[in-house]
């Protein structure tokens, strides 16, 4: 890396790090409530929400001095949130909108903050990277230049992971842990494509190491899960097939019969409604309901099945029927992952699934339909922001995932399959959800999302 590259990009590190320190007085302006929402929303963590406020006031205000530094704050904590939550390829989705808002507001006169102390925060930044670089030894400087370059390899990583090419990804990440062995998430990352890969005892590794320098237990987390599964994998047998990775317990023959032709069956039909085809084959493990629950303990407890880049499957002793259903609804998050490259909402996500699932077995909708007598649906905004997976009641996971497939296929009746996959399409190129929804239905997602809503009460009231 170039010298004339260094200070730029130490600048960059060095203001995002100490941005959540900054407090920008208000300037009285039409936007000042939109403003003071979304500002609202990331001060309770619905960083998704208040971004989307943020970005809304500066396409109405591109030169808003505060929403800049606001909306610059929320990319660098909720970035900072999902690389934690090892959401690696939506950090990715981030990194240029961080760097293009830094530099407007490089650009911006002396003048137009309403905080002097935020620019004159920035200025001291700037003279500090300017100090390493006039450091007599260079020791420092040349330290720097090493984690910077490092970074930037891991975001490139990052990009590769996206994309599913985890070879490149590997090399880039362990060519980033070479300038920076104190990056974390680089090994994190690193365990993640050797577990995708099934390379469990490599994986296993990487994440003692990335726990050893960031002790988080989430980290930790992994750590274990992964030496349960290894355990496991010892009874276990691998069956290729032409799409999948199979492996299964040494002493069933349910692998080397039904569940193939399940498999190719589901692949089959989700792959003509997608019009697509990964150009990876699937991994999938069978579990008896001791065994998965084992490995992925962390999930609610009503979670049926699992796909975490491999699908899990707790399939012993179950019936033809669940089984199929099963393999349909988790089949079709690795096809909506894949196209989307890992950017899908999570209602959406299910719903989609559980579209498929519907093929093979009706969902009950019954408390749907309550819900919408009751008038206790849930807002668009909780379906959209809802961490499922975090929560421990039971109905508010059956509402979420009841209005996620009625709105799904809703779309689906209305507008066809097409549009979900260009909707998809749009989320991979990094689009935001609202302008990837527009161009693939022609329509605004409040607009559709309405019409649904009342749909629902015309059917149901």
């Amino acid at each position: 890396m170039s010298m004339s590259r260094f200070p730029k990009i130490l600048i960059a590190f060095a203001f995002l790090s100490c941005l959540a320190f900054f407090s920008l007085s208000a300037g009285e302006n039409d936007l000042t409530a939109l403003m003071e929402k979304g500002e609202l929303l990331v001060e309770q963590k619905s960083y998704a929400a208040g971004i989307a406020v943020l970005e809304t006031v500066l396409s109405k205000d591109e030169n808003n001095s505060r929403a800049l530094y606001s909306l610059l704050s929320a990319y660098d904590v909720y970035t900072t949130e999902l690389a934690s939550q090892n959401r690696f390829e939506q950090v990715q989705s981030y990194l240029p909108k961080m760097e293009a808002l830094l530099a407007k507001i490089q650009s911006l006169p002396e003048n137009a903050s309403s905080d002097s102390s935020a620019q004159s925060r920035l200025n001291r930044e700037q003279a500090a990277a300017k100090s390493y670089l006039a450091d007599p030894n260079g020791k420092q400087a040349k330290s720097l230049i090493a984690m910077n370059a490092g970074r930037e390899r891991y975001n490139e990583a990052v990009k590769q992971f996206t994309k599913r090419e985890y070879e490149a990804a590997e090399n880039l990440l362990k060519e980033s842990i070479e300038l920076d062995p104190t990056n974390a998430f680089a090994y994190e990352l690193l365990g993640e494509i050797a577990n995708l890969g099934h390379r469990l005892k490599e994986a296993e590794a990487y994440y003692q190491k990335a726990f050893s320098l960031n002790p988080d237990p989430r980290v930790r987390a992994k750590y274990e899960k992964i030496k349960k599964e290894r355990e496991l994998d010892q009874e276990q047998q691998q069956y290729a097939d032409e799409h999948f990775i199979i492996r299964y317990k040494r002493s069933e023959n349910l692998a080397g019969s039904k569940i193939r032709e399940v498999l190719r069956d589901a692949y089959r039909a989700i792959s003509q409604d997608f019009g697509h085809y990964p150009k990876y084959k699937i991994s999938v493990i069978l579990y008896d309901r001791e065994e998965y629950q084992a490995v992925v303990g962390s999930v609610p407890h009503w979670s049926a099945a699992l796909y975490d880049g491999k699908i899990r499957l707790p399939i012993y002793e179950q019936e033809g029927v669940n089984i199929k259903k099963l393999v349909f609804h988790e089949l079709t998050h690795a096809f909506v992952l894949d196209l989307s490259r890992m950017k899908c909402s999570v209602w959406l996500n299910e719903g989609l699934a559980q579209f498929q699932e519907n093929k093979i077995q009706a969902i009950d909708s019954r408390k749907l339909i309550d819900a919408v007598r009751n008038k206790s649906l849930m807002t668009m905004d909780q379906l959209i922001f809802t961490d499922i997976s975090k929560t421990s009641d039971q109905d508010q996971a059956v509402l979420f995932y009841l209005e996620s497939f009625s709105f799904a296929s809703y779309l689906i009746e209305q507008k066809g399959f097409y549009r979900i996959k260009v909707l998809l399409s749009e989320l991979g190129k990094g689009t935001q959800f609202l302008e990837a929804f527009e161009t693939a239905f022609g329509r605004s997602f409040k607009d559709l999302a309405g019409e649904w809503q009342r749909d629902l009460e015309r059917r149901y009231r």
